[in-house]
């Protein structure tokens, strides 16, 4: 490893000259107790409180309800809970508060009025009046927890009617203008009030921590964030309490964390060791992606140095004895993962070439920079603790084929089922939209039940309508189902199985995909205009073209009319953050796009696994143990490979088509299915190999490439496409009519038709003259049309997509033309 000029030389010095971590892009919350909080009238004494409460805003004015002044009944219950709060020992209300465990929920207070011969409905009104008022008043600040709990709609638009004058009106505008419901905005005020009912302060004295402390509370009791947290965040924004242009989301990504902060996430103990260890790994970071870097972090700080520090404290040197290092390799064979489940490390001598890696860059190191002198020290790690490697990767590469084994028979099972559920999720959501709230309707066997949930029953809502559409069970005690959820889940399902399939690329690749990725190029030769799918530099840095098959371009024509048709007819513009580089990229028209409440966001990779498990769980599909089986997007990646070349194609153009660098890489993706095919493969390779060594680890050459293309020209005909695998001849002496791989053009019926006709007329010809012969070989030309026919038929019948302009920009002379029906400043090409 070559080290890196002195420019860096002062940078790194500073950031290795104590064990003062760096400071963090982010505040971390510790959640194991929650806040101290102390209103600011936690030492008034009794009357004082009862004194201050008449002198809010809200308080009433002097009216009469059942013969009793209003306010007469909020002193009266704050008085019960005051005088109930003076029976516990501590020094100021909040101490009370929690000392009574009134904090747990509003069922202790309430309980308070049980000797009062008066109705349950008037003790309880009192106290929730009494409450409310010392709540507004700040005399004690509740738990979040108990907020949730407490449910009083009352206190909180008693809260909001104190905001200062405008701002509620200015948060409900910039609401509705960045598209959020009615219902959204609702979520997000009452979020609002019990962040100031807990902080104890007014709305302009909240801060962007306040909501990062509510969401952590969320996930804490809940697992997720509360409901409405992310509304509040952006009805802050929008009234310019919290000055950011991000969304919640993107306000808690933290970016790329300095190597300080990185290592120190082990706790180290050796000062010396650890400023060591940020030192060499500034060294070593800018030659690597993020994602890596990360990786070799964790390596040698926590799986490496950590590990020897919890078995022998004290340790300080790199020169380690050789019972430190032999019990760490023991150690290293396997790990605990987060269900406490004890596993095999299958990278385990990955590691320890890292760790080697570690000491011989310091030795190198140490020719040039002084520093290093005082650490070089011989490896604890020789050659031979690599020796297993070879094998370890021969049962990873032959794991993956297995999995390419297991899966690729059951692939039409999975294309089968996602279109299916697609298709009847479809068909349940338009009888459901067909049918009036509240009446019942049958789809499938099955009655269901129209349902508008309560929370859009608010007259306020009824006018904006609901974008979602829910149903329910008639004979069934389920909860409701948001059906417009399940079809759109069931639809991206089948968007992502059909490209990933007809691609190969990486999940990843995936996500990356844009509108301004579909280019189409101009054939030389004749004109004709070939559509070309552009993926960007993922893995390997490696951008390459894709030529767009018929059943590719139908699938990406149908995703770019969906989001089209849902966004006023153009792809939204929408940034896509890397969660492996911690970086946020430009606003761009991209593909895989969905909008879960009222901003666009780009899938996951995670949202894109979730999608094919529940495609994969509808199949009913098991492997060989029984269990379910599972595909990840990669698998698709391995199939792609193995089908491209099983069907004919060169495998060193399959590994420019994959972006592989090498034709190593690409050969190990390839799983076979035969013994004789695997001997026949390798021996074809070896006297390749033999003859033209040179020949075989290179790029395709012009000429080559061109045949390629000229492959795909060689396939139209009359009345479609010839789908035979490149590089194979024509099977059946250009007998178009009979062949089974001929894809029929839908613009080609009529013709069709033309030739059934024809053909019935000549066997009547051939009959009258007693050419039996000639009889028999137009009556399998006459099946195979009308076969055709049939198929193509079927396929219009299944609601395939009619065609879709796409948009996309034409190559001519390898010089990008604009693409339509973008906006000006869309960028182009």
């Amino acid at each position: 490893m070559t080290r890196q000029g002195s420019r860096r030389a002062n940078s790194v010095r500073r950031a290795g000259t104590g064990p003062t971590p760096a400071k963090p892009l982010f505040i971390e919350h510790d959640l194991k107790a929650d806040k101290e909080r102390i209103g600011p009238h936690d030492r008034l004494t009794r009357d004082e409180v009862l004194a201050l409460l008449p002198t809010s805003p809200l308080w009433p004015q002097r009216t009469y309800s059942r013969g009793m002044w209003p306010g007469t009944i909020r002193l009266a219950g704050a008085t019960k809970i005051l005088d109930w709060l003076l029976t516990f020992p501590e020094d100021g209300w909040q101490g009370r508060w929690l000392a009574a465990g009134a904090d747990q929920g509003k069922e202790l207070i309430l309980a308070l009025n049980e000797d009062d011969p008066r109705c349950k409905e008037s003790r309880r009104n009192e106290l929730m009046m009494g409450l409310n008022s010392l709540l507004i008043s700040r005399v004690v600040l509740p738990r979040y927890v108990f907020l949730r709990g407490y449910k009083a709609m009352r206190l909180f638009k008693d809260v909001q009617q104190m905001f200062p004058a405008g701002q509620l009106d200015r948060m409900r505008d910039f609401g509705a203008e960045i598209g959020m419901t009615p219902r959204h905005i609702d979520e997000g005020l009452r979020v609002i009030s019990s962040i100031i009912l807990h902080t104890g302060r007014d709305l302009a004295q909240l801060t962007a921590e306040d909501v990062f402390y509510l969401r952590a509370v969320g996930r804490r009791e809940t697992g997720e964030a509360y409901v409405g947290t992310h509304s509040a965040w952006d009805l802050l924004r929008g009234a310019g309490v919290i000055d950011s242009k991000d969304t919640l989301k993107d306000a808690l990504r933290h970016g790329q964390r300095p190597t300080a902060e990185l290592v120190d996430a082990y706790n180290i103990q050796s000062t010396q060791v650890r400023n060591l260890l940020v030192r060499y790994l500034e060294e070593r970071r800018p030659g690597i992606d993020y994602g890596t870097f990360r990786g070799l972090v964790r390596e040698l700080a926590g799986v490496f140095w950590a590990d020897i520090e919890a078995h022998h404290p004290g340790i300080d040197t790199l020169r380690l004895p050789d019972d430190v290092v032999d019990g760490w390799k023991q150690r290293l064979v396997t790990y605990v993962n987060k269900s406490g489940e004890v596993k095999e490390r299958r990278s385990r001598i990955d590691v320890m070439m890292r760790v080697r890696g570690f000491y011989l860059d310091i030795q190198e190191w140490a020719h040039d920079d002084p520093f290093w002198v005082q650490w070089a020290v011989p490896s604890p790690i020789t050659r031979g603790d690599g020796a297993g490697n070879h094998k370890i990767i021969k049962q990873t590469t032959s794991r993956m084929h297995q999995r390419v084994r297991e899966r690729l028979p059951h692939l039409p099972v999975l294309l089968e089922t996602a279109e299916r559920v697609h298709r009847e999720a479809v068909a349940l959501l338009e009888a459901a939209r067909a049918t009036p709230f509240n009446e019942t309707f049958e789809h499938g066997e099955t009655r269901y039940l129209r349902v508008l949930p309560k929370v859009n029953q608010v007259p306020s809502r009824l006018d904006h309508g609901s974008p979602h559409v829910y149903i329910k069970e008639v004979d069934s005690s389920e909860r409701r189902i948001n059906q417009s959820l399940v079809e759109d889940d069931a639809f991206w399902a089948w968007a992502i199985i059909e490209t990933l399939r007809h691609t190969g690329v990486r999940a990843e690749e995936l996500t990356e995909l844009t509108h301004l990725a579909l280019v189409s190029y101009k054939l030389a030769d004749t004109n004709e205009v070939v559509p070309l799918l552009q993926i960007v530099p993922s893995k390997s840095n490696e951008e390459r073209l894709l030529l767009v098959s018929p059943e590719l371009a139908s699938v990406l024509a149908t995703i770019i009319k969906r989001l089209r048709d849902a966004n006023g007819g153009k792809v939204p513009l929408i940034s896509r953050y890397d969660s492996h580089e911690r970086v946020t990229g430009p606003q761009l028209p991209h593909l895989f796009q969905r909008r879960p409440y009222w901003q666009p966001q780009v899938m996951s990779e995670a949202g894109i696994k979730r999608a094919l498990d529940r495609t994969l769980e509808a199949t009913g599909l098991r492997d060989q143990a029984g269990e379910p089986l599972r595909y990840t997007p990669h698998d698709f990646r391995r199939m792609f490979a193995t089908e491209a070349v099983t069907g004919g194609l060169p495998v060193h153009i399959a590994a420019r088509i994959l972006g592989h660098k090498t034709l190593t890489t690409t050969q190990a993706y390839l799983a076979v299915f035969q013994d004789d095919l695997v001997r026949t493969y390798r021996g074809f390779l070896d006297r390749r190999r033999a003859e033209r060594p040179q020949e075989e680890y290179r790029e395709p050459t012009a000429a080559e490439w061109h045949d390629f293309q000229q492959h795909f020209e060689l396939r139209k005909v009359s009345l479609g496409t010839c789908g035979r695998p490149y590089g194979t001849p024509c099977k059946h002496e250009h007998a178009c009519i009979r062949c089974p791989v001929l894809q029929i053009d839908p613009r080609q019926r009529g013709r069709i038709i033309e030739i059934i006709q024809n053909l019935r007329d000549r066997i009547r010809e051939a009959r009258g003259n007693g050419w039996l012969g000639e009889v028999e070989g137009l009556q399998v030309s006459l099946d195979a049309a009308t076969a055709k026919l049939n198929s193509l038929s079927r396929t219009r019948a299944d609601g395939r997509p009619q065609l879709v302009d796409l948009g996309m920009p034409v190559l001519t002379d390898h010089a990008p033309s604009p693409a339509p029906g973008l906006p000006e400043h869309e960028p182009q090409g």
